[in-house]
């Protein structure tokens, strides 16, 4: 039939294509195997791409999600460390002020102790020292009287000093 066309269209005919009954069978042949390859291939292939593209989509939004989750709750744990040390520092501050406060009382009762330990030392070397001037004084006349006595073989009357 090729051949036929091919030698009627170089002898100057125009009708390369003879329409016969076989086209019509080429067409139904045709029409059928694009319904046959349409349910069987086309829909069953564009359903998995469909449910791919689907599921693909679907992870990446949870993906996006779950990185929206991680940034919130790494905020928050950033924001409880921040507040923990916060909270710890105001603590070791108020400790630190108490020990400050209680180190000055301490110091404050050892200066107070140490200055009536000073005040009850002093009066008492003084009461000593009058103590012993009076006992010196006693004795130095009992001595005197005693060397005069001795010197002078009487008892010397003293004058009241």
């Amino acid at each position: 039939m090729l051949a036929h066309g091919a030698l009627a269209f170089a002898e100057g005919g125009s009708d390369i294509i003879q329409p016969d009954g076989s086209l019509v069978f080429v067409l139904i042949l045709f029409l059928l195997f694009v319904f046959v390859m349409n349910r069987l291939l086309f829909r069953p292939v564009s359903r998995i791409l469909d449910e791919r593209q689907t599921l693909t989509t679907g992870a990446a939004h949870d993906a996006r999600a779950a990185a929206r989750r991680y940034e919130n709750k790494l905020a928050e744990y950033d924001a409880t460390i921040r507040q923990a040390r916060a909270e710890s520092y105001k603590r070791m501050e108020a400790g630190r002020a108490a020990a400050l406060d209680q180190r000055r009382q301490v110091v404050e009762a050892a200066k107070q102790q140490t200055s009536e330990e000073i005040a009850r030392a002093k009066a008492e070397i003084e009461r000593q020292a009058a103590e012993a001037r009076t006992t010196l004084e006693t004795e130095s006349r009992q001595i005197a009287e005693n060397i005069s006595r001795t010197v002078l073989g009487r008892t010397v009357g003293g004058g009241a000093d």
